[in-house]
């Protein structure tokens, strides 16, 4: 009964601490979120399939007729290719991942025709219907959901990279069934932007499903020994290494993350341990007479200990709770830059686990002063 008598003595300074901690646990789950997801794009990766770029620079393209020479490779079992368009749809802030494909290998290596399950998940009337038409385009149900896309609509694009005005008819809308994947990115014929483009005939990447993972080292190291003395060298990663790379262009975003974190706990550890000294600097007078009736120091110490741990528990339960009732709102704020945002129970527990060393540790400053004050000068203080 003592412990919600403690609380409620100072309702106002409770409160406001209770809400310093919850707001530092918030940030923390939002922040930790953040990373978690960025990472689970490359954790997630399969192994078994290789991606081939310009050794110069990812922003260099390579013939479409590497992708011949990549297929022939031993252990290779299907290849594909992307490029990235970068078009506008309606105004620069309507930003989405756009790449051009060969839509029935693409089919083979992330479609329904994959051995191992589809990772793009599209009904196969669609994946019919994407195929057989020069203009039609696949979406992720995400970014349907954002623009209200339905199968049937048009959607037409600013080219920037590849200048002119494009038209895509939506036949296909995808799923994923692989968290390393997002459901925000277009996809369209690759022909279409040959075609449009004059004829280049190059692409961005290629894509290589291998028939195991334990041959990845062996393709890789054959692929680009195959162009190590052509105008267009390549290097192959595994899909993993090569979403990896991808993600370090972010710079050291886990250290900046962790930093605001931990700045934010800090301060809200301060916060927490200035209000217990104040209470316990209040109770001097109740200290004596709980010592007088009997109490032992170690008891008294652990009353306010537990007060600090039950103040910061109830905050840290608030932060969390705000964050996953707040979830799905983040998710349609984020989904643009960190498609798979998804608060982990992991980031929960880790969340409820700060706030209660907190409580620990800012009440056990409080705790031991009052545990080791005399009697006589706690009494001193009574009337």
């Amino acid at each position: 009964m003592l412990l919600p008598a403690h609380l409620r003595r100072n309702r106002l300074r409770s409160a406001l601490t209770a809400a310093s901690v919850a707001v530092a646990v918030f940030l923390f789950c939002l922040l930790r979120t953040v990373v978690t997801s960025i990472d689970a794009t490359v954790t997630n990766a399969s192994s078994s399939r290789v991606v081939t770029s310009s050794a110069v620079s990812l922003f260099v393209n390579l013939p479409v007729s590497v992708g011949e020479k990549i297929r022939s490779v031993e252990g290779v079992r299907a290849v594909t290719h992307w490029t990235w368009f970068g078009g506008i749809y309606q105004d620069p802030k309507n930003f989405f991942a756009q790449f051009a494909t060969d839509v029935p290998t693409l089919r083979d290596v992330y479609g329904d025709r994959r051995p191992g399950g589809a990772i793009f998940v599209v009904p196969p009337d669609q994946w019919e219907a994407f195929e057989g038409e020069r203009r039609a385009c696949m979406i992720g149900r995400d970014l349907a959901e954002m623009h209200g896309f339905r199968t049937g609509d048009t959607i037409p694009l600013t080219g920037t990279i590849y200048p002119g005005d494009f038209a895509f008819t939506v036949r296909a809308i995808y799923t994923v069934a692989n968290p390393a994947f997002d459901q925000m990115t277009m996809f369209f014929h690759w022909k279409y932007l040959d075609e449009m483009s004059g004829g280049l005939g190059s692409v961005s990447t290629f894509t290589a499903d291998l028939a195991s993972p334990d041959l990845a080292p062996r393709v890789q190291a054959s692929v680009d020994a195959m162009f190590e003395s052509s105008p267009n060298r390549c290097i192959t990663l595994t899909e993993q290494a090569f979403n990896a790379q991808f993600v370090s262009m972010w710079g050291n975003y886990t250290l900046l993350l962790s930093f605001i974190g931990g700045a934010v706990i800090v301060a809200a550890f301060m916060v927490t341990l200035n209000t217990l000294l104040l209470n316990a600097r209040e109770r001097v007078a109740e200290v004596g007479v709980l010592k007088t009736l009997g109490f032992p120091d170690a008891s008294v110490g652990i009353l306010l200990l537990a007060e600090g741990v039950l103040l910061c528990g109830l905050g840290g339960a608030a932060g969390v709770g705000i964050a996953k009732l707040l979830e799905p709102g983040l998710q349609g704020m984020l989904k643009m830059f960190v498609p798979t945002f998804t608060i982990l129970p992991s980031t929960v527990a880790a969340g409820v686990g700060i706030a209660l060393v907190l409580g620990i540790v800012s009440g056990a400053v409080p705790g031991a002063m009052a545990a080791r004050i005399p009697l006589v000068k706690a009494l001193r203080r009574v009337g």
